[in-house]
């Protein structure tokens, strides 16, 4: 009696950890993962309107929603008549998804800058 009760704990004690494991779902795997990341904007200077995209910062995060820092600027700005690419930098300040920011543009030809105000929309990956 003994031998049988030996065997049956044995053989409870080997199999229950085979059935009390789950089997894992398998979530399918997406190769494609299509979104915009960044900031697009709009800023107007007293000779330029420019069209900005958002370049690398450096921000001080003062919470979730609020940060301030200095950052460059790719723009594609319209200035007397033709439109250029130009790389801008200056002061931003974010507010939750919005962008304000001020980029400073040098002008090689009469050597002077220009400056323009801007609001941006920030897009972030979901």
């Amino acid at each position: 009696m003994k031998n049988l009760i030996c065997l049956c704990l044995i053989i409870i004690a080997t199999y229950t950890p085979l059935f009390a494991q789950e089997e894992e779902e398998k979530k399918p795997n997406n190769s494609w993962d299509i979104g915009l990341e960044g900031m697009a904007g709009f800023s107007v200077g007293p000779k330029v309107v420019a069209f900005n995209v958002g370049g690398p910062s450096l921000l001080l995060r003062l919470n979730d929603k609020f940060k301030i820092g200095v950052g460059a600027i790719p723009s594609f700005f319209y200035l007397e008549g033709r439109p250029t690419a130009r790389l801008g930098v200056g002061p931003r300040i974010d507010y939750g998804n919005f962008a304000f920011f001020a980029p400073f543009f040098h002008r090689d030809i009469t050597d002077e800058w220009l400056w323009s105000v801007g609001l941006g929309y920030k897009f972030h990956r979901r």
